[in-house]
C-alpha cells in the first residue's frame, strides 16, 4: 500500500489503515518533507498564540512501523501500477492513496498573502507597525471562491486582541460569502457577527477584493476603500500530476469512497480533490472512507465511516469556539465547551488522538497542546 503525501490526509489514511487491516497491509509513505506542520496553528503565532507545532515524518514511521520515503510524487503509471519519483525511483503499488494537499497561489494582488506558518514573521511585522500607530486601517480579505475562511477570522480576532489597550487601526473583515463562515449554517453566523461587533470589527460581506494598491483595497463592484495593509488568504489549485485525471483547477476527481475516476486501485483525499470545501477535518474524513475501501478490498472487516461532519475551533483571542456542522442532537451548533476529544483543531479520528499522546515526538511543543 503507497500513501503519497504527508500531510493530515495523508496520515489519516495510514492510521486508519493500520487500524482497519493490521499487517494484512504493508504500508510505505511516499513524502517530499521531512516534517508534518500543525498547520492550524499559524494563524494565532503572529498574535502570541502557541507556536506551529512540527512532528518529524521519520519519528511518525519509526513508531507505527511505516516505510518511510522521502521524494516527491512525479507520475503514476496505472496499467503498470507504478509511480515514478521526482528522484527518478520507479515504485509499485497495489493500492495507491493520492493525498497530495492544494498549491497555495496569491487571491488578491498586492496583499499579504497569509498560506501558513512561512507568512507568520510578516504578519507579526503589520501587528507591530499598528501597535506603533503607524497604520489607520488593515483589511482581512479573502479572494472570490474562497470556501474555507475561518484563519481569515481568527487573524482579525487575533489582531483585535494583540492591539487591545494601545493604538488601533480600523480592522475590516472582506469576504465572499453571505454570511461569516456560513458553511456552518445561521446560528454559528450570528454568534460570529456579534462578536466582530463586539470587537469593533467591521464586516463587508458579499464583497469580492481584487487587488491591494496605493493604501487601498479594490473592489470588483464596490470601487475601493482606505486600507494601509491587506493580508488575504490564498487562493488554491490542484497539484497535477502526469497520468491522473484533473479539473480545470488541477483538482482530482474522486466517488463518495474517495477512488479516483477511471483509475483502478487509485484513491485520492484531501485538499488535492475536486470538493469544494478544503479543510483538515474533511480531508481525514476523506482519507479514513478510502482506507476503509482498501481495507475491505484486503478482506478487512472495516468500521462504516461516518457521514460527514464539519468540525473546527475558533481562536478568538479570548478564548475558543468549538464549531460543528451538522450540529450533533441535543447540542449547539456553536460551544465555548470542547464537544469532541482530544479538543484539537484538527479533528481527526485516527490522527487527531495519535499527535495528542505523542507530542513527545514534535520538534516544538505548543504550551496548550494543539489548540490555539
Amino acid at each position: 500500500m503507497l500513501v503519497a503525501g504527508g500531510g493530515v490526509a495523508a496520515l489519516e489514511a495510514a492510521l486508519a489503515l493500520q487500524a482497519h487491516a493490521g499487517d494484512r497491509v504493508e504500508i510505505t509513505l511516499l513524502a517530499p518533507d521531512r516534517t508534518f506542520t500543525y498547520r492550524p496553528l499559524a494563524a494565532t503565532e503572529p498574535f502570541g498564540g502557541p507556536e506551529v507545532v512540527r512532528f518529524p515524518l521519520a519519528g511518525i514511521a519509526a513508531d507505527r512501523g511505516i516505510s518511510l520515503i522521502r521524494d516527491a510524487l512525479a507520475a503514476v503509471e496505472p496499467d503498470r501500477r507504478r509511480v515514478r519519483t521526482q528522484g527518478g525511483a520507479s515504485l509499485r503499488y497495489d493500492a495507491l492513496i493520492l493525498a497530495l494537499g492544494a498549491a497555495a497561489t496569491e487571491g488578491i494582488t498586492g496583499a499579504l498573502t497569509f498560506r501558513g506558518p512561512q507568512d507568520v514573521a510578516q504578519v507579526r511585522r503589520v501587528v507591530e507597525a499598528a501597535a506603533e500607530g503607524a497604520l489607520s486601517s488593515v483589511a482581512f480579505a479573502a479572494p472570490g471562491g474562497a470556501t474555507w475562511t475561518l484563519p481569515l477570522y481568527e487573524l482579525a480576532l487575533g489582531m483585535s486582541s494583540a492591539l487591545a489597550g494601545g493604538p488601533r487601526p480600523q480592522l475590516v473583515v472582506v469576504t465572499p460569502e453571505r454570511r461569516p463562515l456560513e458553511v456552518f449554517g445561521e446560528p454559528v453566523a450570528r454568534e460570529i457577527a456579534a462578536v466582530l461587533l463586539s470587537r469593533g470589527i467591521t464586516l463587508r460581506t458579499r464583497s469580492f477584493a481584487e487587488a491591494a494598491a496605493g493604501g487601498r483595497l479594490w473592489m470588483a463592484m464596490e470601487g475601493a476603500f482606505a486600507a494601509d495593509r491587506v493580508i488575504a488568504l490564498p487562493r488554491l489549485v490542484g497539484r497535477r500530476i502526469a497520468g491522473v485525471p484533473a479539473d480545470g483547477l488541477g483538482f482530482i476527481p474522486v466517488d463518495e469512497h474517495g477512488r479516483v475516476e477511471g483509475l483502478d486501485g487509485v484513491y485520492a483525499a484531501g485538499d488535492g480533490t475536486n470538493g469544494p470545501l478544503k479543510q483538515g477535518g474533511l480531508a481525514a474524513q476523506q482519507a479514513a472512507r478510502a482506507a476503509a475501501a482498501i481495507a475491505a478490498e484486503a478482506g478487512a472487516v472495516a468500521r462504516h465511516p461516518e457521514p460527514p461532519v464539519l468540525r473546527a475551533v475558533l481562536a478568538t483571542g479570548e478564548g475558543a469556539l468549538y464549531l460543528r456542522s451538522p450540529a450533533a442532537p441535543g447540542e449547539p451548533a456553536v460551544s465555548a465547551e470542547p464537544p469532541w476529544w482530544p479538543p484539537s483543531k484538527i479533528v481527526a479520528r485516527h490522527l487527531g488522538p495519535y499527535l495528542a499522546a505523542n507530542l513527545r515526538l514534535a520538534e516544538r511543543h505548543a504550551p496548550v497542546g494543539l489548540v490555539a
